[in-house]
């Protein structure tokens, strides 16, 4: 009996684990993503998927995601930043938080650019820029940042929400 239960555990928690398993695009304003031997940028780059390429992905608490082979949901490839996979309906490829997304116009008073972060603040690293008065979507993360996507829906990464029109 206690060999019964011990198994329906195991097979309980292999079914959690799976259901936690999503898919999603790359979406990286480089244009690629780099997949690490392990969740951070010291961890050796194993792989890199372009942006626009398909992977199956369980998003970890650190803001790294375990990657899976976009054929096989079980062929575990490495890690890759959450950040830069747009989760999408496996049936009909579509993204799944458009529905959040809102749209905007980038404004500076100062610039004519502003700056687009990896992460939501001043200390990310910085992966490209907008001119003022692009379109945009965008869907904040706290009361002072928000992740910025094109007008594609295509991920681009961290804008100062102060430096949005809503």
């Amino acid at each position: 009996m206690k060999r019964i239960i011990f198994l329906m555990v195991v097979v309980l928690s292999a079914m959690s684990i799976h259901a936690q398993q999503y898919y999603g695009r790359v979406s990286d304003s480089d244009g690629y993503s780099n997949i690490r031997r392990g969740p951070g940028t010291g961890y050796a780059i194993v792989r890199t998927y372009r942006s626009g390429d398909y992977l199956y992905y369980t998003p970890q608490k650190n803001g790294w995601s375990k990657v899976y082979s976009g054929k096989s949901s079980n062929t575990f490839m490495g890690y890759m930043s959450t950040n830069l996979i747009v989760r999408v309906n496996p049936q009909t490829g579509a993204t799944q938080q458009t529905s959040s997304l809102r749209s905007g116009i980038i404004i500076d008073p100062v610039d004519s650019y502003v700056n687009v972060r990896r992460g939501p603040g001043t200390n990310y690293s910085i992966s490209s820029r907008l001119n003022v008065g692009t379109s945009i979507y965008y869907q904040p993360v706290n009361s002072s940042w928000a992740k910025v996507y094109n007008r594609n829906k295509a991920f681009l990464g961290y804008v100062a929400l102060s430096r949005i029109r809503r």
